[in-house]
């Protein structure tokens, strides 16, 4: 059967295919009606994840669009699954409001943009439109070997996607957030912080409270990854199996860093003055993690996807 062909600045090219995920029925309505009078896509809508997924095996779309909420499971795991059963379709991800944690965890998982309400719907056609330009010219592209995907991000996208190594970031809920963020506050004004964080394995920021710059992040990223020999060591001497606990002193700002949870692990930051008294610190830093642990343990173990494509 031949591909169904648009005309577009003059120029034809085969009618590209677009997925609407949301939980909005009005945001779904609409953005389809607009894309398929206006752009002459062919457009497909999906409620929830498992119907998008039903979708994205049967279709190989050109690009998803999807909200970060949905009824059953989230944008988040979608955006996770789409990189490895479709690794070739652009994602875009709409959100109810603004959150740099969400911005962040999007990108890492391989979105292609970040939209947040209320929306202008004329701006999301626009990108829409400059993404699936890309799509084309990426097509157009001769195939060399450098094409090819490396063997790294596909081991990456398949422990995202299994249950038993995906990252805190992808598992937890809107309401998990908050209450994670409304803990981390009262630790923050306990110990009278500048900046409490709880970063997960894959260097996603779960939540904070304080100000912290985008560099100062990667910097203690960077250091929650350090391999500490001298505390493996001292740990072997002493028969433990790892110290879960570190502290950083400096001449006017501690960091205490306090390491927890099964199967999701995550690490809780906090940098205050040196004025402030470490058993004070730890006390409401190890409490703190024991209340984010204990939601932790009742997420659910996320459910098996499909495997990825060769």
């Amino acid at each position: 059967m031949a591909a169904e062909v648009q005309v577009l600045n003059g120029h034809s090219h085969p009618r590209e295919r677009i997925l609407i995920v949301a939980r909005d029925g009005n945001l779904r309505g609409t953005l389809s009606e607009t894309l398929e009078s206006v752009g002459g896509y062919a457009v497909n809508q999906a409620r929830s994840f498992e119907e998008a997924l039903s979708e994205i095996l049967l279709t190989d779309f050109d690009l998803i669009v999807t909200e970060t909420e949905l009824p059953d499971l989230s944008g988040m795991d979608l955006l996770a699954v789409v990189g490895g059963l479709r690794p070739r379709a652009r994602v875009i991800v709409i959100d109810d409001d603004l959150s740099a944690r969400s911005a962040v965890a999007v990108y890492r998982l391989g979105a292609v943009d970040y939209l947040y309400k209320p929306l202008n719907m004329s701006f999301v056609l626009m990108q829409i439109e400059r993404q699936l330009e890309v799509r084309r010219t990426e097509s157009q592209r001769p195939h060399t070997v450098e094409d090819v995907e490396p063997s790294e991000k596909n081991i990456d996208r398949a422990r995202r996607l299994d249950p038993n190594t995906r990252s805190a970031a992808l598992v937890l809920g809107r309401q998990q957030f908050r209450r994670i963020n409304d803990y981390l506050k009262d630790l923050m004004s306990h110990v009278k912080a500048s900046f409490v964080g709880l970063i997960d394995a894959d260097g996603n920021m779960v939540g904070a409270a304080g100000t912290l710059e985008e560099y100062d992040l990667q910097l203690l990223t960077r250091a929650l990854n350090i391999d500490h020999n001298a505390q493996q060591s001292l740990a072997n001497i002493l028969e433990e199996t790892k110290f879960h606990s570190t502290y950083f002193e400096g001449e006017h700002n501690g960091v205490y860093i306090v390491e927890f949870g099964s199967p999701y692990t995550v690490s809780l930051a906090v940098i205050c003055g040196t004025e402030i008294k470490p058993g004070m610190v730890w006390l409401y830093t190890k409490r703190a993690a024991n209340e984010v642990n204990d939601i932790l343990k009742a997420v659910p173990m996320p459910r098996q996807f499909p495997q990825l494509q060769r």
